[in-house]
């Protein structure tokens, strides 16, 4: 995963240093679906916004899809940081526990032998994709 670098000017316009252009927040929430991290600092990279921004992107897109999120939100502010740090690790666990799940399903059945034979074959095609790509 590849993390953006941005930097933020005090008038609040952003800058994409890789891409050397001013983006949005609307430009930002496209870079994360499309799988990259970003880390927005002040123009000196001393100063960490990253955590602003992205409360910043989570607001904005409420705010376009027209849902209402203070009932919400006041239930976050009320359940405290530590609550929903704990949900967020039960989620991530699950996932977790689900990917693994899938994978044991997927393999179930598969002896070593097969296996092994699976992979080479799987790294064969990513080779014949390479050289295709080159």
């Amino acid at each position: 995963m590849t993390e953006r670098w941005i930097k933020r000017y005090t008038n609040r316009k952003m800058y994409d240093v890789e891409e050397s252009r001013y983006v949005s927040l609307g430009d930002l929430a496209e870079f994360i679906r499309s799988g990259e991290s970003i880390r927005v600092t002040d123009k000196s990279g001393k100063e960490d916004y990253t955590a602003q921004v992205l409360r910043q992107i989570i607001m904005d897109q409420n705010k376009q899809s027209g849902s209402s999120s203070v009932p919400i939100l006041h239930e976050w502010v009320r359940m405290g940081g530590s609550f929903l740090d704990q949900q967020w690790d039960d989620f991530r666990s699950g996932m977790g526990d689900w990917i693994h799940d899938r994978k044991a399903r997927l393999l179930k059945g598969l002896n070593r032998d097969e296996f092994e034979k699976l992979k080479k074959k799987v790294l064969e095609l990513e080779k014949k994709v390479d050289e295709i790509d080159k």
